[in-house]
Formats: C-alpha cells, structure tokens, sequence
C-alpha cells in the first residue's frame, strides 16, 4: 500500500535548501553579538483553526549560527518566521548590559501560503509569539 505524501517531493525542497544553506552561511553568535552567553528562543504556535502545534525551545550558545529564522510549521505551508530583527532590537539595547539578562516579546504572523490556499492567494493563519532571554557571558573579576 502507498503512503499519500502530503507535499510535492520537490514543494519544500528550495526553500529547505535555502534555509540551511544560509544558516551555513551565517557567522557565529560569539561573533554577531560577543557579549552573549546564551540565547534561548521560546516559540508558541497559534493556528486560528482547530491545529494544536507544540511549542518549541531553542537555547543557542555563542558557537551557535546567528540565525533566527524558524520555519511555519505546517506542513504544507511555504512560510517562515524571521526573528533577526526582534533579536537585534533586544540585543542592541545599551541598558541591558547592567542586567543580568534580558528578556523580549513579541508576535509574528506567518507571511506564507499553505497548498490548499494558494490558488485563492490565502496567507496562512498561523501565528507566533515568541520570548527571547539573553544572558551575557560571564567575566571572570580580576
């Protein structure tokens, strides 16, 4: 008995392929933002309709690829969410650099099109929100 796939064999294949070849291609944490420690990104999915889509944890330490873009996770969408600008905004505050970390909020919605919906140009329904807490590397006191 065949397996009816969800997706095209090739549908998501560019668009996999450039996500990883650019997280490839992206230079380290310790290099983008030296003063970080530890990132850890927190994503809860919202779908409008009946999806139940568990939530993701994702802790990046300064050897990490500075990337922060997280593919929607329907299957049969062609979206993604793109952090970078919500991480640069949090992490280039001045004022968190006398904490001990920093924490930031926020909500994206997917900018996609699910395979069902794209001959009526439909966006997918889906939802982001997401928490960033920065910690800074620790400096021995000398």
């Amino acid at each position: 008995m065949r397996v009816a796939m969800r997706k095209g064999p090739l549908s998501s294949l560019p668009r996999r392929e450039q996500m990883l070849t650019a997280r490839t291609r992206t230079p380290a944490l310790r290099v983008v933002h030296p003063e970080i420690g530890q990132l850890r990104i927190e994503l809860t999915f919202n779908d409008l309709g009946a999806h139940k889509i568990s939530p993701q944890q994702h802790t990046l330490y300064p050897a990490a690829p500075a990337f922060f873009r997280f593919a929607c996770p329907c299957t049969d969408c062609d979206g993604d969410f793109d952090l970078s600008g919500a991480v640069n905004t949090a992490l280039e505050s001045s004022a968190w650099h006398k904490r001990a970390s920093v924490t930031s909020t926020g909500s994206l919605p997917c900018l996609g099109a699910r395979l069902h919906d794209r001959a009526g140009n439909k966006s997918c329904a889906m939802k982001l929100e997401f928490k960033l807490v920065a910690v800074p590397v620790l400096r021995s006191k000398s």
